[in-house]
């Protein structure tokens, strides 16, 4: 009678060869573990183990060796997804990533981005290209976004032109000296002032410092309802030719018969009717 232990050989019953798998002297621990691997693998001998060696280097053979990677066993298993990230190619630590910052950028989102890439698993390479491209989509966008601005702000301005109509120079002349003078003492930057036009528009920007500089002893420069005081915006001026119709003393300038007084009055009511429409041409 024999079994995997061996066969007793004969003229000594109570002794036992030892099995295949167990030569003489190997510690008793690595036997009983051989002996429970043959017995799962149902190995019959030798050539059974050396057959299953072959077709398992097949799969993982020489030039694959140190290379494997084991699946974790589930999407809980966050020893055996780091096992598995770090294996592909993720730095140790989120700061070795070493992501491109654009030129002029002070890289906190590059510091913010690079522990959540980390964590995800993303390996140099990968987070390197993702970097780069969301640098270069941002960049169109921001381009794209200035030069939507340029143009609304060309609109705005051509369209506000129109409305001061001859008061349009000396009303952005006084807007600026309102930024100079209070966007100063206000702590308005460069950058805030664009951020400002930006957020409300070019035209209502240059309406606003041009009311503040109007407000605060520049109306001697512009603002007076008179032709003398500067030029007037359309709608100034319209206002100012119905007040003067209904003004018994200009009116009486404006229809005497001495033609040197009639010539002055004349005179100022083309010049307000000129304001008052900038696109038509005297004849």
């Amino acid at each position: 009678m024999s079994d995997e232990q061996g066969s007793a050989p004969a003229g000594n019953p109570a002794a036992t060869a030892p099995a295949w798998y167990a030569p003489e002297g190997l510690d008793p621990t690595t036997t009983g573990q051989l002996g429970e691997l043959v017995k799962a693998k149902g190995w019959k001998g030798p050539a059974d183990a050396l057959l299953s060696y072959q077709n398992l280097e097949k799969v993982f053979g020489a030039d694959k060796a140190g290379r494997t990677i084991l699946a974790p066993k589930s999407d809980d298993d966050a020893d055996g997804w780091n096992a598995v990230y770090n294996r592909l190619g993720r730095p140790e630590s989120a700061d070795k990533y070493g992501l491109p910052v654009p030129e002029g950028d002070d890289g906190s989102f590059a510091q913010a981005a690079a522990p959540v890439l980390h964590e995800l698993g993303l390996t140099t390479k990968q987070a390197k290209g993702l970097a780069e491209w969301w640098n270069k989509a941002s960049s169109t966008r921001i381009e794209a976004a200035d030069e939507a601005f340029s143009k609304q702000s060309e609109t705005e301005y051509a369209a506000l032109k129109g409305e001061w109509g001859a008061a349009a120079a000396q009303n952005e002349e006084l807007a600026k000296r309102a930024v100079l003078k209070f966007g100063k003492e206000a702590g308005l930057d460069e950058a805030s002032f664009d951020s400002l036009e930006r957020a409300i528009g070019t035209a209502k920007v240059m309406k606003l410092f041009h009311a503040i500089g109007s407000k605060f002893g520049e109306a001697d420069f512009v603002g007076s309802d008179t032709p003398s005081g500067g030029a007037l915006s359309p709608a100034q001026a319209k206002n100012k030719v119905a007040s003067l119709f209904a003004d018994k003393e200009f009116m009486g300038r404006y229809m005497h018969q001495d033609q040197r007084v009639r010539q002055s009055a004349i005179e100022e009511m083309m010049a307000l009717n000129r304001m008052a429409n900038p696109g038509v041409t005297e004849e």
